[in-house]
């Protein structure tokens, strides 16, 4: 009895009181709102995760793509001349030391076969080559190479013959900038040469670098604006359809392509290297009366004919290995750019007439074509303006000096020929104004004063304006000299 008496009393203790332990529909709210929250947090992060997959996903694909590229460039027949390898320097760690006081480190992807102390050239800035040596090899896993193919790398590269800064408070320590190109790729002797002339044979290789990487770092406005300064001092080759000459001019016809995004609209097809343009002409564009002749042209030139009536723009090496389509819009930002106006002038890209070698001015470009002057033996030709290069700005000088010291030289203009048949064998045409009988003797003074200068055009031949048949000729020309206002 007393052992169940005790049980019962046990049984019969206090129990807890569950109103007080119990949460209250306050507290629930509360714990709920941390709940989702909490959940919300694991989404996004789980958000977050996925995005950097997606972005790690679309980064592996454009470096395959970008390495796929390159490796079609540089085997496949398509390189640069002397290209076995480029490189984009993506990084310039200026505080890395390198182990030669003097030297630059740079850092990106190789593509194609790098060796150790090789002579190369640095491209940079407006037209810039410079020659540097590449002293260090250091791959990914920071390791000494003295060869590598198609990986990460880290470069000691000799200053060479980059300029020092003209401004003593410039960082003298910074020569080479980010998205520099280094290959062993011979280039032009002249990039800064505003035709450009030289390239297509070279194969561009400043810019086919860069288009290879375009994927990767297009979206970068530093970098858009070096490919668009890249296009701009490029030179392309096109394919064309020339007719027979008629009285000393040919009409020359030019194709238009429609690539996928742009379906309803003809863009005009350029390449950068001869080879890609012949590939394309035999695959592509070999249709029953289609063009049979390829056309070099200037960045001007390529400007005022993408965006005539007949394109919209241009498309860079359709085909591949890397195409770039550039649309009428930005083909007038471009033309109106410091760069631009710098290299051709202002117009230069919106005057077909003087795109296509002609003078600027369609009437006197009309006039001479139609056998204006007498010019015998170099029928047909082409008709420009001299080039704004050293040589000519020496030639000019002496015009001047020369005519202001004759009395009797009222005016002179002087033009380039270039003979349809054979493009090398171009001539200067002096258009001079003076009296009959001081004619001959001014021609042999002045032939006399400017041949020291002749070196890219050889020739001169002259022509007297009192002589020529006005009918046809421009009223207003602007004359190299000129003792009338023009």
């Amino acid at each position: 009895m007393g052992l169940f008496g005790r049980k019962k009393e046990q049984k019969n203790e206090p129990v807890e009181n569950k109103t007080n332990n119990s949460i209250s529909d306050e507290m629930k709210i509360i714990l709920a709102a941390r709940e989702e929250d909490k959940q919300e947090k694991i989404e996004r992060a789980e958000e977050r995760q996925q995005a950097q997959k997606e972005a790690d996903e679309k980064f592996l694909q454009i470096e395959e793509q970008a390495k796929g590229a390159a490796e079609r460039i540089l085997k496949d027949g398509f390189a640069p001349k002397g290209m076995t390898f480029f490189m984009l320097c993506d990084e310039v760690p200026f505080d890395a030391a390198p182990e030669k006081e003097g030297n630059i480190i740079v850092k990106g992807n190789v593509r194609g076969t790098i060796k150790n102390n090789t002579e190369v050239f640095l491209y940079q800035d407006i037209g810039g080559r410079y020659s540097v040596k590449i002293e260090k090899i250091r791959n990914d896993s920071r390791e000494y190479v003295d060869e590598l193919t198609d990986g990460r790398a880290e470069l000691e590269i000799t200053r060479g013959d980059i300029p020092l800064p003209t401004d003593p408070d410039e960082d003298a320590s910074k020569p080479v900038k980010r998205f520099a190109v280094i290959s062993d790729a011979v280039g032009i002797e002249d990039t800064k040469d505003p035709a450009c002339k030289g390239m297509v044979a070279s194969g561009n290789p400043r810019t086919i670098a860069m288009l290879c990487e375009y994927g990767k770092y297009g979206d970068e406005p530093i970098y858009f604006s070096m490919v668009m300064d890249c296009l701009m001092t490029s030179e392309f080759v096109t394919p064309a359809k020339i007719g027979p000459a008629k009285n000393g001019r040919s009409n020359v016809g030019f194709i238009g392509v429609s690539p996928k995004q742009h379906p309803d609209k003809s863009f005009l097809p350029v390449f950068t290297d001869n080879r890609l343009c012949i590939r394309a002409m035999k695959n592509s564009f070999s249709k029953q009366g289609g063009p049979d002749q390829r056309i070099s042209l200037s960045f001007a030139q390529v400007a005022a004919i993408s965006k005539d009536q007949n394109h919209h723009g241009f498309l860079v090496n359709p085909g591949g290995p890397v195409t770039i389509t550039i649309p009428k819009d930005l083909v007038e930002k471009m033309v109106e750019s410091q760069t631009f106006i710098e290299r051709f002038g202002h117009g230069a890209g919106d005057n077909a007439s003087l795109a296509l070698g002609g003078t600027g001015n369609r009437a006197l470009d009309n006039f001479i074509a139609n056998g204006g002057p007498d010019v015998p033996g170099v029928e047909p030709v082409l008709i420009s303006n001299p080039s704004d290069t050293p040589e000519f700005s020496a030639i000019e000088n002496m015009v001047k000096k020369y005519c202001g010291a004759h009395s009797d030289i009222a005016k002179v203009l002087i033009l380039v020929l270039t003979p349809q048949k054979n493009r090398n064998d171009k001539a200067y045409l002096c258009i001079m104004d003076c009296p009959d009988g001081s004619f001959e003797a001014n021609c042999n003074g002045l032939a006399g004063a400017i041949k020291p200068f002749l070196k890219g055009i050889k020739r001169i031949q002259f022509q007297q304006f009192s002589k020529m048949n006005k009918e046809g000729f421009p009223e207003k020309v602007q004359w190299l000299y000129s003792k009338l206002p023009q």
